[in-house]
């Protein structure tokens, strides 16, 4: 299937490991130009060269740190600008809670204002687009107890219904809006590989609740990000998509 992302101009919050870059990453495959940021300015230009290297288009990289409501528009408005426009926008950064009243409130201010924050922006741009889409990466925690009490889940919960809204809102102005929420993933250097390493009974024991018998992957969530921002997944707006092979058990 062509996706139609030939050409195409995507901004990702948090774009330089992870699954925002696994998200880059295809959409570059898919021949896109891509605009991402990070705080670590060496793993951003470590992650700009390897995303360059992928073919033609414009892959632009800014130091950000997304927390800061200055620093979230400024790279917002340059992105637009480097690549000539935006059809694109995917809010992947996580500030993945936190202790205290100091996590809740750093949770609520990178998961979800900073969204808000850069829709004020990049709104304009993609209403010009005329195949504007937004997605949000999620989590399963916002759907399900993972045994810990933490503002991750709720912020990610508040993410989801904000998406809706938005949804409703810039539909009519012609910008999809959607969110996904991933389920245990694992990444090389990723916090999964981490408890693979460190805690391999508990890890074999996640591996066994997931139907496949393994956790999933960047690409899978790469490649699932990609489908929903392109215009092959046109009729797809409002709407909450979990993808983890089964992980959560209940119907929603």
């Amino acid at each position: 299937m062509d996706l139609g992302l030939s050409g195409a101009k995507a901004l990702i919050t948090g774009g330089s490991r992870g699954i925002g870059f696994y998200a880059a990453k295809q959409l570059r495959a898919e021949g896109a130009s891509v605009a991402i940021c990070a705080r670590d300015a060496a793993n951003l230009e470590v992650a700009r060269a390897e995303l360059q290297a992928i073919g033609p288009g414009t892959v632009f990289a800014q130091t950000a740190d997304i927390a800061n409501p200055d620093e979230i528009r400024a790279f917002t408005s340059a992105a637009i600008e480097a690549l000539g426009g935006l059809d694109i926008l995917v809010h992947n950064a996580s500030a993945f809670g936190g202790a205290g009243e100091e996590g809740w409130a750093n949770s609520l201010n990178v998961d979800v204002l900073a969204a808000v924050r850069a829709i004020e922006v990049a709104q304009p741009a993609l209403e010009a687009s005329g195949k504007g889409a937004i997605l949000f990466v999620g989590s399963t925690a916002s759907v399900q107890w993972f045994g810990r009490s933490s503002p991750y889940g709720p912020a990610k919960a508040a993410m989801r219904v904000y998406a809706n809204e938005m949804g409703q809102v810039l539909g009519r102005k012609g910008i999809r809006v959607n969110v996904i929420s991933p389920g245990a993933t694992w990444m090389p250097g990723g916090s999964w590989d981490r408890v693979k390493q460190g805690q391999p009974d508990f890890y074999r024991g996640v591996e066994k609740s997931i139907p496949f018998g393994r956790l999933g992957t960047g690409e899978e969530i790469g490649r699932t990000i990609a489908f929903l921002v392109s215009p092959a997944a046109s009729w797809i707006n409002a709407t909450h998509i979990v993808v983890d092979g089964g992980q959560h058990v209940g119907v929603m």
